[in-house]
């Protein structure tokens, strides 16, 4: 089911692409859950995240990761499902085997078809609707194949290469119509990928069955990243573990500065700076509060610029706020002028208006993402920005190649604005969007009136029709797990799916890059037709465990050699010494040369590097049976160590007794 709907999707398209064309005008149109054992949870101050597992057949399982309350004794019918991923383990304990295959975002409902006509309309910016009201029988594709990240970037740049070459040069109409279609559905694949991004940051890790390993779910967030970037599906398996890992140390690293910016600037022009811990999430968003009935004495500095930076007109000097009819909070500020959480009490009250709420999640500085005096503030920066974009591409048809001094043009004047303290980056505020739309939703600790305050904006902030209500989506999310444990039991089409998958693996391993890309061109232009394959085989998963151990020896060596030390002392010599050996004798039954020829520029840039004896002999002993010569098993080099020392040893006492 799963390699079929992904092909239905390819077909219709590429055939909805052209059938875009005419279109200027458009309407707009339970399954009992069963639970199983849970794992390791990793808690925030509301919210308990953890993985339940279900077996597919023997050799592989589903591990879906729950959001619940932190509170003892819970009752968890009430958990939320949000991500699921399929881990191929081919049934033993060894996780060096183990190869984890699709995600699914359990929450991702697909756009139903007055959604996407109305996606298709130039300069249409409004969610008329809340998205389908039921999942169809093909509502568990996933979201993405981590172990094929490839064939989207094609299906990318055929589709490009389409709107170049035919939709472009044709009509206006035509070409308004398909862009802003393929806009659109870009940017809901964006919010979804981002969404499954942020749910699994808070997964937890570990070396147990039931749980990701701290790689795999490193490659899992990479992959998801990669995706939305145009040739990150031909970043490695290694380079993306290693990206996924880099990435969480960045995230902090925005969200540390931005904090202490948004602080800062709070302080100076005389607002107060609150941490809003939104749906169990610290330090990712913010609310900035005027204090009604105090005065404000500037340092005499102009404050234009901070201003500018907090995207806020001076309130100051708002006569709307001297005289204040809407809600008013009551708070209370301690000795030192904090504001201190609700419900205490401090040394001195204050009457508070919310002014703005940011995310500290955006990459350069504290991102406005809702306005409390201006409902239509954001959103008409976001409509003025896609309406530039649609202009000079879809109406004018000004193209990257012939018109690219406007581009350049384009984006130093973004450049500019960014310096001088403008969210110009729109796929970064999209990213924010999408985290803060779902945490708001999956909330329940806000007060009842701000909570619903803040959906009010980020409902007007939905400017793409392929965009459904994150309540429906959220009310659909158990559905669709329910889906998937249907599809795992042992007549589903997980099995049938696995085993396809196992067959492509077994074909792809040691085939050449070029190999590699004619199968994925193939696959492509056949809609998904076409996918090399071995034939069924007997000794299918002993094959695969030694591919997948190849790699995984082969990986770890890689970045030893890649880092340019020595390795001995980034591992214990021990590991290093396992490792060659293991893939030495693994390599025995393997014939394809473009294999051989990795593992032996592996293994002697190893041995280059090392300036251990032991270890640059077992390099070389390996390159001996990389080369095709015979290598003595490990048992037997040690019985003939044996055997020669003790031969030696009665030569000697022959030799003393002579004496």
């Amino acid at each position: 089911m799963l390699v079929n709907s992904r092909r239905r999707d390819n077909i219709r398209g590429l055939l909805f692409s052209a059938l875009l064309s005419t279109v200027s005008l458009a309407f707009c149109a339970d399954i009992p859950q069963t639970r199983l054992q849970s794992t390791t949870l990793r808690e925030t101050s509301q919210f308990t995240y953890y993985w339940q597992t279900t077996p597919v057949g023997e050799t592989a399982q589903l591990l879906t990761l729950f959001r619940g309350a932190s509170e003892p004794n819970r009752d968890r019918a009430a958990d939320m499902p949000l991500v699921t991923v399929l881990r191929d383990t081919l049934g033993d304990k060894n996780p060096e085997n183990d190869r984890v295959s699709y995600v699914w975002l359990l929450s991702y409902v697909r756009p139903n078809l007055g959604q996407r006509l109305l996606s298709a309309v130039p300069f249409f910016y409004w969610r008329v609707t809340d998205g389908p009201k039921s999942l169809n029988e093909h509502g568990a594709a996933p979201l993405l194949n981590v172990t094929a990240p490839q064939h989207p970037v094609v299906s990318e740049i055929g589709r490009n290469i389409l709107q170049w070459t035919m939709l472009d040069p044709m009509t206006t109409p035509v070409r308004a119509t398909s862009r802003a279609y393929r806009s659109n559905e870009s940017d809901d694949e964006r919010l979804h990928l981002e969404e499954a991004i942020n749910y699994l940051r808070n997964a937890p890790v570990g070396d147990k069955d039931s749980e990701l390993t701290e790689v795999q779910l490193d490659t899992i967030l990479a992959r998801l990243e990669l995706r939305k970037r145009l040739l990150g599906g031909f970043v490695s398996e290694r380079r993306a573990a290693q990206l996924g890992q880099e990435d969480g140390f960045e995230q902090e690293r925005i969200r540390s500065r931005n904090w202490e910016l948004l602080r800062q600037c709070a302080e100076k022009t005389g607002l107060l700076f609150e941490p809003l811990n939104l749906g169990g999430r610290e330090g990712q968003y913010a609310v900035v509060w005027f204090p009604l009935g105090q005065a404000f004495e500037s340092s005499g500095a102009s404050l234009t610029p901070i201003w500018k930076l907090l995207n806020l007109k001076n309130p100051w000097d708002d006569a709307r706020l001297k005289q204040w009819h809407g809600r008013v909070y009551e708070r209370s500020l301690d000795e030192n002028g904090s504001l201190l959480p609700p419900g205490a009490t401090g040394s001195q009250p204050v009457r508070l208006v919310p002014l703005g709420v940011y995310s500290l999640n955006y990459p350069r500085l504290p991102l406005l993402l809702v306005d409390f005096r201006d409902t239509l503030h954001v959103r008409r920066h976001e409509m003025t920005q896609r309406t530039i974009n649609e202009i000079t591409s879809g109406v004018i048809g000004i193209s990257h190649f012939t018109n690219w001094y406007y581009y350049v043009a384009a984006d130093l004047y973004d450049f500019i604005k960014a310096r001088h303290g403008a969210a110009m980056n729109q796929a970064a505020r999209l990213d924010c969007y999408s985290q803060f739309r779902v945490e708001l939703a999956l909330d329940h600790s806000l007060d009842p009136v701000l909570r619903e305050q803040m959906r009010h904006y980020v409902h007007s902030l939905a400017i793409n029709p392929l965009q459904g209500s994150p309540d429906r989506e959220i009310e659909l999310a158990k559905t669709r797990f329910a889906l998937l444990q249907a599809d795992a039991q042992e007549d589903g089409d997980l099995a049938a799916q696995l085993d396809k998958d196992r067959r492509a693996e077994l074909a792809e391993f040691g085939e050449n890059r070029r190999a590699r890309i004619l199968g994925d061109v193939l696959h492509e232009i056949s809609f998904g037709l076409y996918t090399h394959r071995v034939r069924q085989q007997p000794d299918e998963i002993a094959a695969l465990d030694r591919d997948r151990r190849i790699r995984y020896q082969l990986s770890f060596l890689d970045s030893l050699a890649d880092a340019g030390t020595q390795p001995e002392i980034a591992y214990d010599s021990s590991h290093i010494h396992a490792a060659l050996i293991e893939l030495s004798d693994l390599m025995a039954g393997v014939k394809s040369p473009t294999l051989r020829a990795h593992v032996g520029s592996t293994v002697a840039r190893v041995r280059e590097l090392s300036r251990d004896t032991a270890l640059q002999a077992d390099c070389s002993q390996a390159l001996v049976a990389v080369n095709g010569q015979e290598k003595p098993s490990t048992a037997a080099v040690s019985s003939g160590l044996a055997a020669s020392t003790n031969t030696v040893a009665s030569v000697g006492a022959s030799l003393d007794a002579h004496k």
